[in-house]
């Protein structure tokens, strides 16, 4: 017996066939991953057969399985740990979750922290806001950084235009030089979409992050700027936004935070913070973050997201760009740290 699985010279013989029987199931879908049975119960989750039976096959709280497709079973979403009689509800799994002790990996949407949205421009801020306020009054230089030239402009444009001159851009102001309200906050409020599912896997949760880094390849370094890839990013502003992606929210800097005076060097925060794990340069893999020195330093200056292949995606001036794991600006390296262990 054979079976005809393309043209007219492509059969296989049915000894080396195995029929998936599931594949009539509501909602089936032939997807591979890893879950994590998590169970509060005695005795480990009770396996189901593709009829919805109890097996009396167990698995137990905090183990993980690979799992082969995904049905609807009697109702409840069911995930395929083997053959037709091993499938476990969606209810009792969980995806991949870092070790006690480091950031722990959220499948709720993280959210602006720090500072809330909306924030007024005074000197020395930074960021997107910054910048194109810098840009429409002509102060804007390469740096974007709220000046005394750029206090100055603003004065003498609110005064030309009936607003009070403080030389701090508030929402009025923002207004008045051509701006909208809703960028005023949507900015400042930007947190990268989760890029990894429920039952992702750490694999997954490293694509998410390297996938939302290259959304701002080729956009404008902006000091203290992560936003959204409409806008530029520096180098911590690109890590940040693309840790969001993959899950983990890294509480010692903010989107939010990283505009105000004194946050531009959030790629020090991050070296310094217990949560990422340090690992040696020598086990480096993709997904990890790579710090450097400052040359004739020992001060961090530049973090950038290890894509492989001796490769990094960074926001260097003048943009984002792949490079090679050092250059001639970069060619210190500090240390690695892993967001997913």
């Amino acid at each position: 017996m054979m079976y005809r699985i393309g043209s007219d010279k492509q059969w296989i013989p049915a000894e080396f066939v195995t029929i998936d029987k599931d594949a009539d199931l509501p909602n089936y879908s032939r997807t591979t991953g890893i879950l994590y049975v998590n169970y509060q119960g005695l005795g480990g989750v009770n396996l189901l057969d593709s009829q919805g039976n109890y097996q009396n096959q167990y698995v137990t709280n905090g183990s993980s399985w690979r799992y082969f497709a995904k049905a609807t079973i009697n109702g409840r979403e069911m995930y395929k740990l083997g053959g037709d009689k091993q499938w476990i509800p969606a209810e009792f799994t969980a995806g991949f979750q870092n070790k006690s002790g480091y950031y722990q990996v959220q499948y709720n949407q993280i959210q602006p922290s720090i500072y809330a949205p909306g924030y007024n421009l005074g000197y020395n801020y930074e960021g997107v806001k910054t910048w194109l306020v810098m840009r429409r009054l002509g102060t804007y230089a390469g740096y974007a950084n709220y000046n005394w030239a750029t206090v100055n402009a603003v004065k003498n444009f609110q005064a030309s235009h009936g607003l009070n001159p403080t030389g701090i851009v508030d929402l009025a102001t923002w207004l008045k030089l051509g701006f909208i309200k809703e960028t005023w906050y949507g900015i400042d409020s930007y947190v990268a979409p989760l890029g990894a599912g429920k039952n992702a896997s750490r694999e997954d949760h490293i694509n998410a992050m390297i996938n939302q880094a290259y959304k701002y390849l080729g956009k404008p370094y902006i000091v203290g700027a992560s936003s959204s890839p409409d806008y530029g990013v520096d180098c911590s502003g690109l890590v940040l936004q693309a840790l969001y992606a993959g899950g983990l929210n890294p509480t010692s800097i903010s989107s939010t935070q990283h505009a105000h005076p004194g946050n531009e060097w959030n790629s020090r925060v991050l070296w310094a913070d217990p949560k990422l794990m340090t690992v040696p340069l020598s086990d480096i893999q993709r997904g990890d973050l790579v710090f450097y020195y400052e040359p004739g330093t020992r001060t961090i200056w530049h973090v950038a997201l290890y894509i492989g292949n001796g490769q990094v995606i960074e926001s260097w001036p003048p943009r984002v760009g792949i490079s090679t794991l050092r250059d001639y600006n970069r060619s210190i390296i500090a240390g690695v740290k892993r967001p997913f262990i």
